[in-house]
């Protein structure tokens, strides 16, 4: 692995370079200061880019992860790593770019992580310096932005906004990596996946985003779930979290050190259970209004989709009908495709099948940062899937030269792609949501 300086726009940036694949990583897109919205970042002279860059304030920057679910994907996106290495800053806008030596006017895939808006960073293992993208023509981006109370106070939605200013940045910078900025694809799981709905309810990135591929988290979640309009109720609650915290004022509550509001917003959304006051919030920007009105008068972006579920997922039988809907929403309306898919194949290494976040391993291919003993056949499924993930990037469609057939979903198909290593093939909604149901009542996942 050798170093390599280039130069942008803003400056010069080093990163490293090995076997003609370049990675730039912890590249900040942009800077803030508490609940307020991003601004760009200063130019600088040169820039290292060698190294991780800065994740927001979380959970794991004040408490060791040892329990429950923390454990299992702490395991499974983190394995090895030392926490004590890690930067960790309530301006945390720093993105990865892994791209050909050679590349010029790739196109571009952007990936938003997921963690349930609380969590999560742009280097964890399955998906933070994955070369399968480069290595297949493509620029491949990971965004970061702000999470919990520091994204999501009172509705304030500054992780989306981070989200939309990255997205922007990239188009505007991103031809200095050999990225083309008229084909952006974005892409996110769990909550990413659902960040990325949100991006498609607002017409701020019409002319950024030209595809968008959602993990687990596609569709219009129902209103009482989703997006929400802040009322008397999240008042109370933000409330309890200054005072809480011990403020006596909201003055006070934004001088207060990181953890003291990190951990009152943590435990008070434990003990009141407000699910409305832990992820965006209706702003009348960036989620304009509520999105059951944005889908029935379709004003929200219309790209092409692809839309995966796994078939032991989080609340997995809504999950799928969430996509199955949006994707029949738009052959009725003759909009632009949508692609399905049904990830079923059981990892190897644990008692765990097709859980929530599996399908990140094979989409983004990054076995060797795994525990798990994968195998040629788990090999064989990951070109798969990143061949059609790839095609969908340059072309607004996953089909290709020696892929099986995949077709969009029509008012004469209504079947999604079966990944399991088994050879595949197409798969209807009676079996997918029995696969669903067997996995909600018997197969219980991590989480």
């Amino acid at each position: 692995m050798e170093k390599v300086t280039i130069e942008t726009g803003l400056g010069k940036v080093t990163g490293t370079e090995e076997n003609g694949i370049r990675m730039f990583r912890g590249i900040p897109y942009a800077i803030t200061e508490r609940f307020e919205l991003p601004k760009p970042y200063p130019a600088w002279d040169e820039l290292d880019a060698t190294g991780p860059g800065t994740d927001c304030f979380q959970f794991r920057a004040y408490h060791k992860e040892s329990i429950g679910r923390y454990w299992f994907y702490h395991s499974e996106f983190r394995y090895g790593q030392d926490i004590r290495d890690w930067k960790f800053a309530e301006s945390p806008m720093t993105l990865n770019v892994i791209a050909r030596s050679e590349a010029k006017k790739d196109p571009v895939l952007v990936f938003i992580h997921g963690g349930s808006f609380e969590n999560g960073n742009v280097g964890e293992h399955p998906y933070g310096t994955s070369t399968e993208y480069a290595e297949r023509g493509i620029v491949y981006v990971s965004l970061g932005y702000r999470l919990n109370v520091f994204g999501l106070y009172k509705s304030g939605n500054y992780g989306l906004h981070d989200m939309v200013f990255g997205l922007r940045w990239v188009k505007d910078h991103i031809a200095d990596f050999g990225g083309d900025p008229e084909r952006i694809t974005i892409m996110g799981q769990s909550a990413g996946a659902m960040a990325v709905m949100d991006l498609l309810y607002t017409q701020l990135l019409k002319d950024v985003v030209k595809g968008a591929v959602m993990m687990s988290g596609a569709g219009n979640v129902p209103d009482f779930a989703g997006p929400y309009t802040p009322d008397e109720s999240d008042e109370i609650f933000w409330s309890k979290v200054r005072e809480r915290a011990g403020a006596k004022s909201e003055e006070e509550f934004r001088t207060l050190p990181d953890q003291t509001i990190f951990d009152a917003w943590y435990t008070t959304g434990r003990e009141i259970g407000n699910v409305r006051t832990q992820q965006p919030g209706i702003d009348g920007l960036i989620i304009p209004k509520m999105p059951s009105k944005i889908m029935k008068e379709n004003t929200y972006l219309d790209v092409p989709i692809i839309a995966g579920v796994t078939s032991q997922d989080f609340m997995p039988y809504l999950i799928y009908d969430l996509a199955l809907r949006l994707g029949k929403l738009h052959a009725k309306r003759g909009q632009s495709p949508v692609w399905g898919y049904m990830f079923d194949k059981t990892p190897p290494g644990d008692r765990f099948k097709a859980y929530h976040a599996a399908d990140l391993w094979y989409v983004f291919g990054n076995f060797d940062k795994s525990w798990r003993p994968f195998d040629e056949n788990d090999r064989r499924l990951k070109d798969e899937m990143a061949d059609y993930i790839a095609n969908f990037v340059k072309t607004g469609d996953p089909n290709g030269t020696g892929l099986q057939n995949w077709p969009a979903i029509s008012k004469k198909n209504n079947k999604f792609r079966l990944f399991d290593g088994k050879g595949g093939g197409l798969i209807g909604p009676a079996q997918c949501r029995l696969k669903e149901w067997n996995s909600f009542l018997r197969d219980k996942g991590p989480m």
